[in-house]
């Protein structure tokens, strides 16, 4: 039997410059997705709490299934261009 060789984050909708959205520490935060592990991405974001910003230094590491798509990024690294990809679909 062959096992799936993608990883969830192949698969996921969620790619490096998405801007995504968060909980952490009973507070919703914003971010942009710097990068990719295995089930999970580092997430830059910024607070003006001085206790969070000590202890997280603006980066954090979220479960994929723990955030939500707020805005694609411009770029992709999965090797798929979106824009092309939404234009050959208008195109049929």
């Amino acid at each position: 039997m062959v096992k799936d060789k993608l990883t969830s984050n192949d698969k996921s909708p969620f790619d490096i410059g998405d801007q995504v959205s968060f909980m952490l520490e009973k507070k919703k935060f914003q971010g942009i997705i710097e990068k990719g592990y295995n089930n999970s991405y580092m997430i830059g974001f910024q607070t003006t709490d001085p206790a969070l910003e000590d202890k997280y230094h603006g980066k954090i590491v979220i479960n994929n299934k723990n955030i939500t798509m707020v805005k694609e990024g411009p770029h992709n690294s999965k090797g798929k261009n979106k824009d092309s990809e939404a234009t050959e679909d208008e195109k049929k």
